[in-house]
Order: C-alpha cells, then structure tokens, then sequence
C-alpha cells in the first residue's frame, strides 16, 4: 500500500467564514432579484409585442393612459399645425446625419393636439437651418406607432433651441415653449412622403441586460464559496504539527 506523507484536514477560521457567510449571502441575494427583474422584464417584452400586433387605436381628446399606450399601434385624425413644426438635429438614417421632423397634429373636435414624428430628413446646403419640408392642408388620416421621447441625451451648451431647431426633445419642454396642449406620446409616422423617411422604433424592455447582471451575481456568489473551500482546506506532514498549505513545497 503506497505511503502518503501528507494528511488533509478541514480548518475554518469564524471570521472568515462570517465574513464569506455575509459575501455569499448580498451577492447571491442580488442575483436572485436580478432573476426576478428579468422576468418582470420578458412579461413587459411580451405586452408590447402584443400591443404592436393588436389593432390600431383611435386617438381621441380624452386618450389617457401613458403606459398603457406605449408601443400600440393608433390613428388619429385632424389637421397639421405647420406653427408648432420643430426640427431634431444630429438624427441618423444609415450612415448619413439629418433631422427628425416633428409636427403637432390638432384632433379633430378639439383644440388638443399629438406630436407626430413625421420622419427623417438630409441635411441640406443651408444647414444649420432645416430644409424646407411641405405640410400638406386640410383634414388627414395619421397611422403609426405611439412612443414617448428618448430621455438619455446629454446637453453641453445652454443653447439647446435655436428658432425651430432644437438639439433634444422632451413633451414637458415642447409645452413648456410652445404653450400648447399636446398628449404625452409622440406618434411615429408609418407612411411617409419623400424626402422623409419613416423613423421606426423596436420595444426593447432589455431582459438580456438583467439577465446578464444576474450571471455574474451569481458567479461570484459561487467564486466566494469556491475561495473559503479552497483556503480552508490545508495539507499537514504525517507526523508533524505544522500544517501546509496545498501548493506549497512538498520537499
């Protein structure tokens, strides 16, 4: 039977174990939420997917509910109001840069009106200012889908609205500079007219992103245990009092 010089023994100091109990314990925790905020974040996924695939919607003065609207598909009916035309600067299409043109739309039968983001534009020869973009007269027919504003810009300069330019759009600046009464959504146009071009938008609730976080919580939940196994566990010399640690010099 072959001799083995060294013994293996189990040696957990408290400290440290309170301390990888505590270790394991927050990170495996974060990675149990985060688990659950991805499956919050699929359930949201699914709504809008079955929001995009249900009927359209008839906006109408009394149209409420934000949320609930978000990513569903509508239609709404008036006529353009070419005062309250603004242009979105440095919007790409491609590779090439131009403007999100956005125009307010009064309903019929009432004096409130929605935001329709009509589409993509070049720029042009007389760039910074916009080109000029005709907006048909008399009653018309708007379908799309209903979004609401990217807020994840950042502004450098106070100079942010230069005539109908502006650098960023958000409802609360948009009423708060124009007086008007508009609905908290913006409508993306479906079909436009050249030279626009339709600006389309995906629904992402980003479940991947928690999935992600979720992951690596839990690695390190695992990492915490796998490094108070392995720094416990220590090698002794058959017949002596001083104990090795594994890998050190069997000589």
């Amino acid at each position: 039977m072959p001799y083995n010089p060294f013994r293996i023994y189990f040696s957990p100091a408290v400290v440290p174990t309170i301390a990888a109990i505590c270790a394991f314990s927050l990170t495996f925790f974060l990675g149990h939420w985060q688990q659950g905020r991805a499956a919050e974040k699929r359930s949201l996924q699914s709504e809008f997917n079955v929001r995009m695939l249900a009927a359209p919607i008839q906006l109408a003065s009394n149209t409420s509910g934000v949320t609930l609207l978000k990513y569903s598909r509508a239609v709404a009916r008036g006529e353009w109001d070419l005062s309250g035309q603004i242009y979105i600067d440095n919007k790409f299409n491609n590779d090439a840069v131009g403007f999100h043109v956005i125009t307010p739309l009064k309903l019929d039968g009432t004096n409130r009106q929605v935001l329709v983001n009509r589409g993509w534009v070049a720029r042009a020869a007389v760039y910074p200012k916009p080109p000029a973009v005709a907006v048909p007269h008399g009653p018309i027919t708007v379908e799309g889908m209903l979004t609401l504003p990217s807020a994840k810009f950042l502004e450098l300069s106070k100079t942010t609205i230069q005539g109908s330019v502006w650098q960023n759009l958000t409802l609360e600046r948009y009423v708060r500079e124009t007086g008007r009464s508009v609905m908290p959504l913006l409508l993306l146009q479906k079909e436009t007219a050249a030279p626009l071009s339709p600006v389309s938008e995906r629904p992402d609730a980003r479940a991947e992103k928690h999935v992600e976080y979720m992951l690596t919580w839990y690695c390190l939940a695992a990492t915490v245990v796998v490094l108070w196994l392995v720094l416990n566990i220590k090698l002794e010399r058959s017949g002596s009092n001083a104990p090795q640690t594994t890998g050190g010099n069997n000589e």
